[in-house]
C-alpha cells in the first residue's frame, strides 16, 4: 500500500469533526425523559451541579489546583483524599496542551458520608469528576445535578495565578460528541494512557526530573486507581439510565409503576442476596411495563472507550498505520480551551476505534423483560440510607414497604428521581442536605460570553486586578457583588457596597481586632500584589465608593 493510499485510508476511516457532529446531532425523540431532563447548556431553573454547591460552600474556586484535593478531602467524613490520575497523552479536547511535563490531572472523590439524625450524608461516588490541564489554564468538570437528574458539564476558565477564573457551563452539544450518553466516560483495562501503568509513571518521573507530586497528584499509581475510576464512571453512567427507566419505562401516567419500582429497589438494597428476580412483585412490575416500556427499548450508553497505548507497542495494524503516517502531537499544539475547536481539529486523527468522537453502539438495550432498572434505582441510595431506613422502621422491611404503599400518588408524579426527596418522604421528616438549595448561589453562566471590556470607567481596572478573582463570577451570591453585563452595572454595584472602603483601609485596621475583615485576604496573590503596589491604588479604589461604613 503506497503512502497516498494510506492517507486515503486514514481520511476515509477517521471520525467526523466535532464541528460537524455538533451541527448534525439530530433532535432527540420526544420522550418523557427528554422533556423533563433536557440537554440545555444551563441547568434547569432552581437546580445546580454538585460542583457548584461545593464551590459555593467553599466561597470560591480553590487555587492552586492542589487545593482542590484538600477541599475534597475535607468534605469527606473521614478525610479520604480523592482518587487522582495523570494522563500525559490522552484523548480530551485539551490533549494538545498536555504532555509528560505537564500531564492532565484527573480527580474523583470516592466516598459516602454517613447520615445524621437530621440530615443525609453527601455521596460523591460516580457523581464528580475533575480534569485539569495546566498549560490550558482550564479545568473541566462533570458533576451530577441531584434535582435535575442529569450530569452537568462545566469549565473553570482562566485558571492561573493572578487571573480571574470563570466558572461556566460548557456548550453541551460539544461535550456530547464524546460523552454520548450525557455521562462520564473512561477507557477500558489496562488503561495504558494513565500513570497506573509503570511505563507512563516512569516516563513522568524521568521527564519531570523528580519523584514529587504534581499539584498534589502522585506520579505513581497502582493499577487499582484507574480501575476504580472506570467503576465510578460506570456507576455515573447508570444513574442516567435509571432516570430513563423511572420516567420512560413507566410513562407519564405511570405513578403506580414508579411506586412498584421503588418498592422493589428497596427490597433489593436491603437484602440483595435474597432478591428474587422472578417473584410475584417483579412480575407485577413487568406487567405494569407491558404497555408503557418503549418498544425500541432503553439504551445503556457505552461509557467505556477502547484502551489506547500511546507508545504504540500493542497497537494492531490499523492503529500502527495511524501512528506511522500521522504527524506527532507537539506540546503547545491543539485547542487552547474547550471553545477552540478549529485548533483541536488540526491535530492528527486517532484510529476510529479509539476516537471518542466515533459513534459507539449501546453497551446493551433494556426491554420490558429486563429489571436492571431496579438495581440502578437501588444504587441511588447509600449504604447509610438503608441503615437509616432500617432503624426508622425497626428493621422490619414490611413496615418500610407499607410506607411506600401509603405515600401519596403525587410522590410518584413524572419528574426526575431524587434520592434526597425520596428519603425525606420515607423517613417522614425533613432531611437537611448539603447540595440541593440554590438560594445562596449566583446565577449560572454559559460559556462563550465575552469578558468585561473596560473603557469608559478606567477606575475598574484596579478592581479587576485585585478583586474580580473572588467577587466577579463567584458561585456564592453574597460574594458575587462585582458581576454585571457592562461597566456601568459593575461600577454601580461597587459603589453600592460601602463596606469596600473599610475593607481597604489597611492603615486604620491593621494590627487591630478588625484586621481579619481587610481585603484582599492575606493568603491571596492579590494581597501580595496590592502590598507591593503604590498606596495610591488603595486610595483610588476607596474613593470609588462614595459612602463610609463602620465595622
Amino acid at each position: 500500500m503506497g503512502i497516498s493510499c494510506v492517507y486515503l485510508f486514514i481520511n476515509h476511516t477517521s471520525s467526523p469533526s466535532i464541528s460537524e457532529l455538533t451541527q448534525t446531532i439530530q433532535q432527540k425523540e420526544s420522550s418523557l425523559f427528554n422533556q423533563l431532563i433536557p440537554d440545555t447548556d444551563l441547568p434547569p431553573e432552581g437546580t445546580r451541579s454538585l460542583f457548584d454547591h461545593l464551590m459555593t460552600q467553599n466561597e470560591g474556586i480553590p487555587f492552586p489546583f492542589s487545593e482542590f484535593a484538600t477541599l475534597l478531602t475535607n468534605v469527606s467524613h473521614d478525610n479520604l483524599p480523592p482518587l487522582s490520575l495523570l494522563i500525559p497523552n490522552g484523548r480530551s479536547l485539551l490533549k494538545g496542551q498536555a504532555d509528560n511535563t505537564l500531564p492532565r490531572i484527573l480527580l474523583a472523590p470516592d466516598f459516602q458520608a454517613p447520615n445524621t439524625p437530621t440530615g443525609l450524608g453527601l455521596s460523591t461516588q460516580g457523581q464528580l469528576f475533575i480534569g485539569y490541564v495546566e498549560a490550558a489554564n482550564e479545568i473541566e468538570v462533570i458533576s451530577y445535578n441531584e434535582a435535575a437528574g442529569r450530569f452537568e458539564f462545566q469549565l473553570v476558565q482562566n485558571y492561573c495565578e493572578g487571573c480571574v477564573p470563570r466558572v461556566v457551563y460548557a456548550r453541551r452539544a460539544i461535550c456530547l460528541t464524546c460523552h454520548q450518553g450525557g455521562t462520564p466516560i473512561f477507557s477500558e483495562r489496562p488503561w495504558d494512557e494513565t500513570n497506573g501503568q509503570l511505563t507512563v509513571s516512569a516516563t513522568l518521573r524521568k521527564v519531570r526530573g523528580d519523584n514529587k507530586n504534581y499539584h498534589g497528584a502522585s506520579l505513581v499509581q497502582p493499577l487499582a486507581t484507574p480501575e476504580r475510576f472506570d467503576e465510578l464512571t460506570d456507576i455515573g453512567n447508570f444513574f442516567v439510565v435509571s432516570q430513563r427507566v423511572w420516567l420512560d419505562a413507566c410513562g407519564e401516567k405511570g405513578n403506580e409503576c414508579r411506586r412498584k419500582l421503588l418498592s422493589l429497589a428497596l427490597r433489593y438494597a436491603d437484602q440483595p442476596g435474597l432478591f428474587d428476580s422472578e417473584s410475584k412483585e417483579t412480575q407485577a412490575l413487568r406487567q405494569l411495563w407491558a404497555n408503557s416500556f418503549p418498544i425500541e427499548g432503553i439504551d445503556v450508553p457505552e461509557s467505556d472507550l477502547k484502551n489506547r497505548d500511546p507508545s504504540g507497542e500493542h497497537n494492531n495494524f490499523t492503529d500502527w498505520l495511524y501512528t506511522i503516517f500521522t504527524p506527532d502531537i507537539h506540546f503547545g499544539d491543539g485547542a487552547k480551551d474547550n471553545e477552540d475547536l478549529n485548533a483541536f481539529e488540526k491535530l492528527p486523527p486517532l484510529p476510529p476505534t479509539q476516537d471518542p468522537l466515533t459513534h459507539r453502539a449501546p453497551k446493551k438495550t433494556l426491554y420490558k423483560s429486563d429489571i436492571d432498572g431496579i438495581y440502578g434505582l437501588a444504587r441511588f441510595f447509600t449504604d447509610d440510607d438503608i441503615v437509616s431506613l432500617n432503624k426508622h422502621y425497626a428493621y422490619k422491611l414490611p413496615a418500610l414497604l407499607k410506607r411506600v404503599e401509603d405515600l401519596p400518588r403525587q410522590a410518584f408524579d413524572p419528574k426526575p428521581f431524587s434520592r434526597v426527596k425520596m428519603m425525606t418522604l420515607l423517613l417522614e421528616k425533613n432531611q437537611q442536605y448539603c447540595c440541593l438549595n440554590t438560594n445562596d448561589m449566583s446565577p449560572p453562566r454559559a460559556s462563550g460570553i465575552p469578558e468585561l471590556a473596560i473603557s469608559k470607567h478606567p477606575e475598574l481596572h484596579l478592581f479587576e486586578q485585585y478583586c474580580f478573582t473572588c467577587h466577579r463570577g463567584n458561585p456564592a451570591k453574597r460574594l458575587d457583588f462585582m458581576s454585571g453585563d457592562n461597566e456601568q452595572q459593575v461600577l454601580e454595584k461597587i459603589q453600592a457596597k460601602s463596606e469596600i472602603r473599610e475593607a481597604l483601609d489597611w492603615e486604620r485596621y491593621q494590627e487591630t481586632d478588625q484586621a481579619a475583615k481587610l481585603m484582599p485576604p492575606k493568603d491571596s496573590v492579590q494581597f501580595e500584589k496590592l502590598s507591593q503596589a503604590n498606596e495610591q491604588d488603595r486610595t483610588k479604589m476607596r474613593e470609588t465608593v462614595p459612602s463610609l461604613f463602620s465595622f
